[in-house]
């Protein structure tokens, strides 16, 4: 039986201990234990992560984002409910049988994106540099994870590329005090709110390259977090 990463949804080796694309490290026990697992798998509380892939029913684990047994993204395709595992048929916007909402589609009160906007944003999303920056948001708390280099650089090459356009928008409508301003705080914004996520994919890629978080405080302070963030992944047993 095929299996993939959980993390990028490259296909595996057989035995492999560290997915070739992005890094991840492979937990086999745990892959089987789940190709194996029964029909019976415990409810979960409204609100938590989904836990069974949308595409093929299979038990997840809660923070992956691809399946191991199908490969497919989480929460892409819509034959069951990621909350209970339930089929569900096409059109069907609530679960009958857990009540859990089946769409995910962004929206603010009555303002929601349109269907060809939300393809988009589903496309960017399963792109190399989409997964990388979705990953880096998400897990904007999680200090005890790892990111890869492919991760780290993507994520931060994201980031980089909204600063520019704000930046040079910030220039461009220097002729216009009340854009000008509006454009300023939200350069200053974006910067103040990248700091948390920023410390914490850092530390998880000291973290992956086998270093303590401590070596990433004082890459810091000697200005070098670059040759941090450059170091190979390392196996957690080293």
């Amino acid at each position: 039986m095929k299996n993939y990463c959980e993390k990028c949804g490259n296909e595996l080796a057989e035995g492999a201990v560290f997915c070739t694309n992005c890094g991840n490290e492979i937990n086999s026990e745990e892959i089987k234990e789940r190709a194996e697992v029964s029909e019976e798998i415990p409810q979960i509380e409204s609100g938590a992560q989904s836990v069974f892939c949308t595409n093929c029913g299979e038990a997840m684990n809660p923070i992956a984002d691809f399946c191991v047994k199908c490969g497919v993204l989480k929460n892409k395709i819509k034959n069951y409910c990621a909350h209970c595992g339930a089929k569900v048929n096409p059109g069907q916007n609530y679960c009958v049988q857990c009540g859990n909402k089946l769409s995910q589609k962004f929206s603010v009160g009555e303002f929601k994106l349109s269907a060809e906007t939300q393809e988009k944003i589903e496309k960017f999303a399963q792109t190399r540099l989409g997964r990388a920056y979705f990953s880096y948001w998400k897990n904007w708390k999680d200090y005890q994870g790892r990111a890869a280099r492919p991760d780290y650089w993507f994520a931060y090459l994201a980031s980089a590329i909204i600063g520019a356009v704000l930046g040079i928008l910030t220039i461009i409508l220097n002729q216009v005090p009340l854009l000008n301003i509006l454009f300023v705080l939200l350069l200053v914004g974006f910067g103040v709110i990248n700091i948390v996520p920023a410390i914490s994919i850092n530390v998880r890629r000291a973290n992956d390259a086998g270093l303590n978080w401590k070596w990433y405080l004082l890459a810091i302070f000697l200005a070098a977090t670059f040759f941090l963030a450059i170091l190979p992944t390392q196996n957690k047993e080293k």
